[in-house]
């Protein structure tokens, strides 16, 4: 996001991506899974990060919060987090951030959950850290209280259970408790829903926002799910093929999708009462990230596509209501229209 978007809310961004490039050395080559990519996100904002799977979302995040595989390697751009650069400082000063400044909740929580100890044991962890050091008392008084903010009835009780004998959505509460145990000031949340089915979700979707606006703390949430970014988030970016096409508000990015990628994904949202004998779908499939398109990595599936699109990647641009995209005819000619 650009200047003026930092005048409108006022004050300085919690969180500043600018221009982060993340790539992958494999024996195949180098994957570029994230190419340039930039956003910010203020305190108490919710902002989703939506594409196909494979675009570079997870990998965004997980350079945020400094968890990549060896062989994956931040090249180049920036992280500025309230106000201090993280890719400037030392793999142990960034750890010293996790959990207590930024926390993350993966997508399955069997992941993040040891089954050979007790939930109780597990959550009791994090505040162990904490210094003075607590007391055994102290700390299982933290648990309880924790585990009843996430909604886990009979929290006390629950306390010697171990996580198999939770069911999937109980075991995403307690994984979300041991996240905002800290009160993180951005709390990173990397599809956490997919493991669930709908009314779990929903339930699940609806804590995780009653917790973010009771502490006031930033929410990056990742997902390929629209319904859940209408649902939950006050902004949006879109991303493709390890860049951000579009970003703006919710309201303006569903109202009028300015990039044609971003209109596709909104056509293929089903709609109720909608008479059609067959959903709509993008043709085509996103590009190897080893061996990325020239031009627009979109113009391969696009229905606009010319041949500037096919010779050279397009600018992000300011589109009326707010926000930006990338893409040529919004610097030709204006808005796409279907």
């Amino acid at each position: 996001m650009s200047g003026p978007e930092e005048e409108t809310r006022g004050g300085e961004p919690l969180l500043v991506v600018r221009d982060l490039r993340t790539y992958a050395f494999t024996k195949a080559g180098v994957v570029r899974a994230v190419d340039g990519v930039s956003f910010c996100v203020w305190q108490g904002e919710a902002m989703g990060l939506v594409g196909e799977s494979g675009c570079g979302k997870s990998m965004t995040c997980h350079s945020i919060i400094g968890l990549l595989p060896p062989q994956v390697k931040v090249v180049g751009g920036s992280i500025i987090f309230a106000g201090e650069d993280l890719l400037a400082k030392r793999p142990e000063a960034i750890s010293a951030y996790r959990g207590k400044e930024i926390a993350m909740i993966l997508q399955d929580p069997l992941m993040s959950l040891n089954p050979v100890f007790t939930v109780g044991n597990q959550v009791a962890e994090v505040f162990r850290l904490d210094k003075p050091k607590p007391t055994r008392r102290g700390v299982t008084e933290k648990v309880v209280e924790i585990l009843t903010r996430v909604k886990i009835p009979a929290a006390e009780r629950r306390l010697h259970s171990y996580p198999f004998e939770f069911s999937g959505g109980m075991r995403q509460r307690v994984v979300a408790a041991m996240a905002v145990a800290r009160s993180p000031r951005l709390l990173i949340a990397d599809e956490p829903t997919t493991a669930l089915d709908v009314t779990i979700q929903d339930q699940f979707l609806r804590l995780l926002k009653e917790m973010q606006v009771e502490s006031g703390m930033a929410l990056l949430l990742v997902t390929h799910n629209l319904g859940i970014v209408a649902e939950v988030c006050d902004s949006v970016a879109i991303m493709y093929a390890g860049r951000i096409v579009e970003s703006g508000s919710v309201a303006r990015v569903f109202s009028q999708p300015a990039h044609p990628y971003t209109q596709g994904l909104m056509e293929a949202v089903p709609r109720i009462g909608a008479k059609k004998k067959r959903l709509y779908q993008i043709e085509g499939e996103p590009p190897d990230l080893c061996c990325l398109p020239s031009g627009c990595y979109f113009h391969p599936r696009c229905a606009y596509s010319r041949e500037r699109c096919v010779r050279e990647y397009p600018p992000m641009v300011e589109v009326d209501g707010g926000g930006e995209a990338a893409c040529w005819l919004l610097v030709e000619e204006g808005l796409p229209h279907e």
